[in-house]
């Protein structure tokens, strides 16, 4: 059990709809953990049953070929929805860009609270609907928006995040060939700075 703290009280102020008794059980399941930089947090081929959110710290989700796929940051969830959600292994690994400190539950049993908990399903619900919304409005940036549109993009919704992560990654996260997002660092980033 952790005991409240400043995110866990900013945390239950932003979702005002849990009650003491549905704040208690969180906390009661809940476990703070903080990852080293650079440490896999789940590897390919793995299976967890654990859930949670970022308090801070940087996390990247990439495929067999080194292409970034997924960054997860300050405040988001942290999950597999393969895993969870179709019970099967990671495709992709997890990694730590920074030193990461996570607010982690145990999916089976956060699932078993909803029972007597309903607002913790309500919770849960609102992170799977957050974190499907997120991968699609990702994969529809890449129907509809050039690489440097979703470069733009990136740099309106969270600029600090491209100082973040290494050009490389980041490269492949927008679609695009790391020369390419260097020119557009230069072009967009630096001369705002």
């Amino acid at each position: 059990m952790i005991k409240s703290n400043e995110f866990t009280t900013a945390y239950f102020e932003q979702n005002d709809f849990l009650d003491d008794r549905d704040r208690e059980k969180l906390l009661e399941m809940a476990q703070l953990v903080t990852y080293p930089m650079n440490k896999i947090v789940l590897h390919k081929g793995e299976q967890i049953s654990q859930v949670g959110i970022i308090l801070k710290g940087l996390i990247r989700v990439y495929d067999k070929n080194n292409k970034t796929v997924w960054l997860a940051y300050e405040n988001q969830p942290y999950g597999s929805m393969e895993i969870l959600g179709l019970q099967r292994s990671s495709t992709v690994t997890y990694e730590t860009l920074e030193e990461t400190t996570m607010f982690l539950l145990n999916y089976i049993e956060l699932e078993n609270a909803i029972i007597e908990y309903p607002n913790i399903g309500k919770l849960l619900l609102m992170y799977w609907k957050s974190t499907a919304m997120s991968i699609y409005g990702h994969f529809h940036s890449f129907l509809t928006l050039t690489p440097e549109e979703r470069y733009l993009q990136l740099l309106q919704q969270n600029s600090k995040l491209i100082l973040r992560v290494k050009s490389k990654d980041l490269a492949t996260y927008l679609g695009m060939h790391p020369v390419s997002l260097s020119r557009l660092k230069k072009r967009y980033f630096i001369q705002n700075k």
